[in-house]
């Protein structure tokens, strides 16, 4: 069993205006990705996704989702997704297959935070 961080989002109700404080307070550059109001942070060499910012949701049913998100990566989100719940944890989002990149689940700890667990495989479909 291994687990990293692997991602993190900002989530936002205006991208663009967040989008342009972070550009504005740390350099960051960004590219579009993925689903709409949704863009790639890209580190200083301008290859590699650090994070991203994205139109905010609610993981949670009674509160919108602030601050950073974080995914943790995992070898299988299945075994996860037991041990999660095993240890006092709630499944917010069952598994859901993101083309190209792998399976996630969105999950709550028992302190009531919300982070996801992803299992990459470029090959998901």
């Amino acid at each position: 069993m291994s687990s990293r961080l692997t991602h993190f989002a900002i989530n936002t109700d205006d991208v663009e205006s967040t989008q342009m404080f972070y550009g504005s307070v740390f350099g960051w550059h960004f590219q579009e990705y993925g689903p709409p109001g949704f863009v790639q942070i890209i580190d200083e060499s301008g290859t590699a996704p650090m994070g991203a910012i994205q139109q905010r949701r609610q993981l949670l049913e009674d509160a919108p989702t602030l601050g950073f998100e974080c995914t943790f990566g995992v070898d299988d989100v299945g075994s996860a997704r037991e041990r999660i719940l095993a240890a006092g944890g709630r499944i917010l989002m069952e598994k859901y297959t993101i083309s190209q990149v792998g399976h996630l689940i969105a999950f709550e700890d028992p302190g009531g935070n919300p982070a996801l667990a992803m299992q990459y495989d470029s090959s998901a479909e």
